[in-house]
């Protein structure tokens, strides 16, 4: 009989359960007994970083330690994908995970895959959306392609690089419109949303809500945000669906652990993430920024990212 990784994660967990000679799970009761890593492969100000930083402070309440926020962008999210991997197993050190740790392998040769880690959790997803500039020429998303098929690879588009989300998003729209954008590649949204603004590139691919301060402060523009429906937090950005071109993509950020994390930790830590997503500050961070609240436990984070590896590999092959 041929045992599944999230098989093996349900038994884990359920493994944590279990008194040891009438004691709590080995390594649970007094752990952890030093300050904690989350590591984010993204640089500080992009929306995985925002979450995550929302999140460590009320880690660190249940934990009893301090939660740091240490940032290792680079590669397109594989810095920091490897420093998890390569982490000491002990469960002090864990990280954020994207779609370009399922990407990276389908782009070409790639240090790993989300099979060398060990998923923990689910805790957001968002849309993609199409931002420009205010003062841009175009009003609509119907505009913007009909300059971008005048002027092939005339406009440059800020995106997380080959393989990221946010790339696949722009790519999508070059596919559907029959348009080519000229895209440039940033280590998070922050530095390309600052370079659009400052007119180095004419608009980029991210999620809305690392957009939010520019457009509400009128700096920034929303063509289109590639959801089934408008968002919440943005009810006045137009879907690409209703301006006649059906995109929806999105990104998802999760924590995951390097693998031999003892059963009892990963447990642990589990409880907390689930404890924090439900925590009302946390949820009213990510509501008031426009952020998407989604939680999968470790076993539903490993169903997940099986069903979006399938996903990204019918992209690539056409």
């Amino acid at each position: 009989m041929r045992i599944t990784r999230r098989d093996a994660l349900r038994a884990l967990a359920a493994c944590a359960t279990v008194p040891v000679l009438g004691r709590s799970p080995a390594g649970a009761a007094d752990w952890p007994t030093r300050p904690l890593s989350l590591i984010i492969p993204w640089a500080p100000g992009g929306g995985t970083d925002l979450v995550f930083r929302a999140m460590a402070p009320l880690m660190a309440e249940r934990l009893g330690q301090p939660v740091a926020v240490v940032n290792r962008p680079g590669g397109s999210g594989t810095v920091g994908h490897m420093a998890i991997r390569t982490a000491v197993p002990d469960g002090t050190s864990f990280g954020a995970i994207s779609a370009q740790l399922l990407t990276a392998p389908l782009l070409g040769p790639s240090p790993l895959t989300w099979h060398d880690l060990q998923p923990l959790a689910l805790v957001n997803v968002d849309a993609a959306a199409f931002t420009v500039r205010a003062d841009a020429p175009w009003r609509n998303l119907a505009e913007f392609i009909a300059y971008a098929r005048s002027n092939p690879e005339g406009i440059r588009v800020g995106n997380s690089g080959p393989g990221g989300t946010w790339h696949i998003a722009a790519l999508e729209l070059e596919r559907r419109a029959g348009i080519r954008l000229t895209h440039t590649p940033y280590a998070g949204a922050a530095p390309g949303i600052r370079d659009m603004l400052g007119g180095h590139i004419e608009a980029v691919a991210f999620s809305a809500v690392e957009a939010r301060a520019q457009v509400e402060s009128g700096q920034a523009r929303i063509l289109a945000v590639a959801a089934p429906e408008r968002l919440p937090g943005f009810p006045d950005a137009p879907t690409a669906r209703e301006q006649g071109w059906p995109i929806e993509l999105g990104a998802w950020r999760g924590l995951a652990l390097p693998p031999g994390v003892p059963p009892a930790v990963l447990h642990r830590l589990q409880k907390v993430v689930a404890e924090v997503v439900g925590d009302a500050r946390f949820r009213g961070f990510m509501e008031g920024q426009g952020f998407g609240i989604r939680y999968l436990d470790a076993a539903g984070l490993t169903d997940f990212l099986e069903q979006q590896e399938a996903t990204y590999r019918r992209f690539f092959a056409g």
